[in-house]
């Protein structure tokens, strides 16, 4: 049909310093690796499964409503890997989650890890060092530096309903809670 709309771009972006790479790793798959923009996601080969999943994404537009007032001076580190099943299919949906809440790109940290053996869901720059990331994507919600709650893997609910219930400080347990958190 013709016309992509996806746009990834949060609100307000701002100039970042972003230390990201695209590599092919040993397993002879592209990933993209490190801090990054969302608009890294738009280039070959990331598009080919970005586009289109962010573009048939259905999103709850009430949930939003009321995410749009509960991100107000929160932020959210995403932990994913474009080699992840579960960041592709993922990741398009809640980067527009986060679009339609009208989050401020300075509250956005996307950072992608490696596959490899001996470089395992760690980043370039290590953001992940002690963040107890055991599975992709992974989603941490915070309030200044104190963690809110996240996500692992997949929404209990929707992502929607999961982030508004960790952004009131509702009780959420996500999946994989006993993976020492």
């Amino acid at each position: 049909m013709g016309a992509i709309s996806c746009s990834p771009t949060l609100h307000n972006t701002t100039a970042s310093v972003y230390t990201n790479s695209i590599v092919l790793n040993e397993n002879n798959q592209t990933v993209l690796l490190g801090y990054c923009s969302p608009q890294m996601l738009l280039h070959n080969p990331f598009s080919v499964w970005f586009v289109p999943n962010y573009n048939n994404a259905k999103t709850d537009s009430i949930t939003i409503m009321a995410l749009k007032t509960a991100f107000k001076k929160k932020r959210i580190e995403i932990y994913a890997g474009t080699w992840c099943g579960e960041s592709k299919a993922d990741l398009p949906k809640f980067l527009k989650i986060l679009k339609e809440s009208e989050v401020d790109s300075t509250q956005l940290k996307l950072i992608f890890l490696n596959n490899t053996a001996d470089l395992y869901k760690q980043s370039p720059q290590h953001e992940e060092a002690g963040k107890n990331i055991v599975r992709t994507p992974t989603y941490i919600i915070y309030n200044g530096k104190k963690e809110m709650g996240r996500i692992i893997d997949s929404p209990i609910e929707s992502f929607e309903k999961d982030l508004l219930k960790i952004l009131k400080n509702e009780p959420y347990q996500p999946h994989f809670y006993d993976l020492k958190l």
